[in-house]
């Protein structure tokens, strides 16, 4: 499925088409052979964390063609995400074992779950942390094995106060300077997320990760598609994070035995529909990750196709800076979000999300200080960015 839009820059094209599992050589070696502005292709790669698999896709379509200062900036960032996620592995079988040794079950998630199960390793999905679930009860005897594993709590004391009442523990850090960390979760997702979540069905289908991550326990795929998509369309509010998990969905789905009947009415019974449907419309859009047509059609909300190309670009101009004039207006993009999350429809309570009380933004000194006349005035000033937006992402009629 590929939705018919404005076409792709080939900056955001070659970025996005790495993102595939089974990336297409014969495009990668076209693309790079055009003359592309490649500090934007850098650009874009370093901000989805994509520069290894990227570089390797690159190279296995020809790089002769790149200009020198890019292949080498892409070679030395995938020698050094390699060699982090090499460490990262190494770190977290340490981790699994000490939990396995005190008898505590512990879950595998997102991107540490699927390199252990639908990739061959942690090289092939980047990462800066791991995500284990574990049961309440559990949690101070995890925190424990966590600690002695090497990864002590972080000291900050910001963090510790944002995450007090959190879906996960404060930060465990990797001591050497590595940008390497641990979360570990008592629940998926935090408690004001509007889906309907069987965590208890989570942990049944489970089972034991291959070697060599004893003592980790992996969901069955279904459950694992499930949350990338929630994560990415609510957690990400479909920002940030887009080329991980189209490539997630692209490992997931590769399989042709992989049971579509029974996703589609575990994304129905949670209330992810929308959610699923707009991960799965942007994975196809921009990595070319093939959903079958029927999957889409059940998962779609009521909204006319226009509109959903309108949302399409907007979600695209935040995922691939300088593919569309981005959203001037932080209330339109919620506007935007909920359009798309459809609330109502899906049977969400509330939506949720975008820190009404700017809790996060106060705590990191990032929140804005502007008053109502101030911001009044600044978009009135930005009015030419308003019409681009306007004219080229959110109009129905382009």
């Amino acid at each position: 499925m590929r939705s018919q839009s404005r076409p792709l820059s080939p900056e955001c094209r070659l970025v996005f088409g790495a993102a595939h599992v089974e990336p297409n050589a014969a495009e990668i070696a076209e693309l790079i052979r055009l003359p592309l502005n490649w500090t934007r292709v850098v650009g874009i790669a370093e901000l989805e964390k994509a520069t290894p698999l990227l570089w390797r896709a690159i190279q296995r379509a020809g790089a002769g063609s790149l200009p020198r200062e890019a292949a080498e900036h892409l070679r030395r960032s995938a020698m050094v995400n390699d060699f982090r996620m090499l460490r990262l592995a190494a770190r977290i079988e340490k981790t699994l074992a000490a939990l396995q040794a005190q008898g505590t079950p512990v879950l595998l998630l997102k991107g540490a779950a699927l390199a252990t199960c639908a990739y061959a390793g942690f090289t092939d999905r980047p990462m800066t942390d791991v995500d284990l679930l574990v049961r309440m009860a559990d949690v101070p005897r995890a925190r424990e094995a966590v600690i002695e594993s090497g990864w002590p709590e972080t000291t900050d004391s910001v963090l510790l106060g944002l995450f007090a009442d959190h879906h996960h523990l404060p930060h465990f850090v990797d001591p050497e300077p590595t940008g390497l960390r641990v979360e570990l979760h008592t629940s998926m997702l935090p408690a004001d997320q509007p889906f309907r979540l069987d965590e208890d069905a989570l942990w049944a289908s489970a089972t034991p990760a291959r070697a060599p991550f004893h003592g980790g326990l992996v969901a069955e795929p279904k459950f694992l598609l499930l949350h990338a998509c929630q994560h990415f369309a609510w957690s990400h509010v479909m920002q940030f994070g887009g080329w991980r998990t189209f490539r997630d969905v692209s490992a997931l789905t590769r399989d042709a035995a992989f049971d579509w009947d029974a996703f589609i009415a575990l994304a129905r019974d949670s209330k992810s529909a929308t959610a699923c449907y707009w991960t799965f419309r942007l994975a196809a859009r921009m990595s070319d990750v093939r959903i079958p047509a029927e999957v889409m059609r059940q998962l779609a909300p009521p909204t006319g196709e226009r509109i959903r190309r309108s949302i399409e670009r907007h979600f695209i101009a935040g995922l691939a800076p300088g593919e569309a004039p981005p959203c001037p207006s932080i209330t339109v993009a919620r506007v935007l979000w909920l359009a798309a999350l459809r609330p109502k429809w899906s049977g969400h309570a509330a939506a949720g999300r975008f820190d009404p009380e700017h809790k996060w933004e106060k705590a990191l000194g990032t929140a804005s200080t502007e008053t109502f006349p101030q911001r009044v005035l600044r978009h009135a000033a930005g009015f030419r960015h308003w019409w681009n937006f306007a004219a080229r992402t959110v109009s129905p009629f382009s």
